[in-house]
């Protein structure tokens, strides 16, 4: 097998177990190996320290064979030697130097070199190389591999050790790496052996791994089977799935796809996840294609991600580009997206905006978003701006917000200021009495 193809595997294999892992994968997964596994890990690292200069000087050898193949007999790189059933690695020794490898470039490339040729015959000699690697979440990249391509030829097998390495929530994430390598060979199979009855309790998990394998042979037919589906909380990340390949052909081809989808919702994910992936390298080319989709509830997301995208690269550009739009919720999301990155990125530019713009209810959400993302390093200065909002609950929400912010940078400051503050007791009080952030909150508001 080519390198190429191998590298190409790798980052496959590698994307898609971050999107089919979020959030923690093989949760749950049993623990019977755990207690000897770093005992075991460390007598396989001793052998096969003692083997590299063996190996290293074998590939030596195979290569000087390879490129002066007419060297007498009897020299050190007879091709005899060289193809010796003793010098020749196996799958099993390619993977037990790969699990050495401390570069995950270098590992994750030796483990797709080693299972681009897994099959039967070799099958037993991989799960030998496995056998004493923990069936968790440190070694994600490589068990999706292992699934993806064992799922190709023998999905049944690979699924029974599935459920033997781990149990519940733990074993149906496993089973999507199965289901993904068998849906990109024969999906009508995979599907349906995800819609038959015993499966019914996991189907919507499965049907991430079937979507993906089944959209990599055949898009359309994946994309008419997402369509049948029940639409619930997990169809924005099968539209996600397709989406995704959709994109390769151009973003042309992917709207008029989303363009012509009939469910609201999947319309909507659809739009979405178009908008999230294209909007900070080329918002030009979305906000043309959203013009004509200006009123419609299943853009609104979209213009959101628009606003926050393009305002990572020319704010001004995107607030532009949004006051020309109509009133309503779509132009009112970007605004305040644009805003929100702007003031954290140039709060003055982003101030200096708003000073020559004429205060009323139609700014006042810009207001609150300024006010808001200034407070976490100028709570003085933030305060300001949010007495400015005319709307009586908007106003109360963010003068309270912006105080307890302020409160926490100096004290003493908002005890002198609050007296004088006409502000109602109740919000004195929440001022001074800030809830505790945890350190997610203190890094994102710095």
């Amino acid at each position: 097998m080519k390198k190429g193809n191998s590298l190409g595997l790798v980052v496959v294999c590698t994307v898609l177990a971050l999107i089919a892992f979020t959030g923690g994968y093989y949760s749950g997964l049993s623990r019977k190996s755990a207690g000897s596994s770093a005992e075991n890990e460390r007598v396989l690292l001793k052998k096969i320290a003692e083997q590299q200069e063996e190996i290293q000087s074998f590939e030596k050898r195979g290569r000087q064979a390879l490129f002066q193949p007419d060297l007498p007999p009897g020299s050190s790189t007879d091709a005899e030697e060289v193809n010796s059933p003793s010098r020749v690695r196996s799958i099993r020794d390619l993977l037990l130097q790969a699990r050495a490898e401390s570069s995950p470039i270098a590992r994750l490339s030796a483990f797709a070199e080693a299972l681009s040729d897994l099959n039967e015959d070799n099958l037993d000699e991989v799960l030998e190389a496995y056998e004493s690697m923990p069936f968790g979440f440190e070694h994600m990249q490589e068990y999706r591999m292992l699934l993806y391509a064992w799922g190709q030829f023998d999905p049944a097998g690979a699924i029974e050790y599935c459920n033997k390495r781990a149990s519940g929530m733990g074993a149906g994430f496993a089973t999507t790496g199965v289901l993904e390598g068998w849906a990109s060979r024969d999906p009508e199979s995979a599907r349906a052996w995800v819609e038959s009855p015993e499966n019914a309790g996991m189907a919507k998990l499965y049907n991430m791994g079937l979507v993906r394998g089944w959209a990599s042979q055949d898009l359309q037919a994946a994309s008419r089977y997402v369509e049948g589906l029940e639409k619930g909380d997990e169809t924005g990340r099968l539209v996600a799935v397709l989406s995704n390949e959709y994109s390769k052909q151009g973003f042309g081809p992917a709207t008029q796809w989303a363009e012509g989808l009939t469910d609201e919702k999947m319309k909507e994910a659809a739009f979405a996840n178009l908008s999230r992936q294209v909007s900070r390298d080329n918002p030009e080319t979305v906000a043309e294609w959203l013009q004509d989709h200006v009123d419609q509830p299943y853009a609104v997301k979209s213009f959101e991600n628009l606003g926050k995208r393009w305002s990572e690269t020319e704010p001004e550009s995107a607030m532009g580009y949004f006051e020309e739009l109509p009133e309503g919720k779509a132009r009112n999301e970007g605004v305040e997206g644009i805003m929100e990155n702007w003031a954290k990125k140039d709060p003055r530019a982003a101030g200096e905006w708003l000073n020559e713009k004429e205060v009323g209810p139609g700014l006042d959400p810009v207001l609150s978003t300024y006010a808001r993302v200034v407070s976490n390093k100028d709570g003085a200065g933030a305060m300001e701006w949010a007495v400015a909002i005319t709307e009586p609950k908007l106003q109360e929400k963010t003068v309270r917000q912006v105080g307890q912010n302020w409160y926490r940078q100096d004290k003493e400051a908002v005890d002198a200021w609050l007296p004088e503050s006409e502000l109602s007791p109740e919000t004195q009080k929440a001022i001074q009495s800030p809830p505790k952030q945890n350190w997610w909150q203190k890094l994102t508001n710095r």
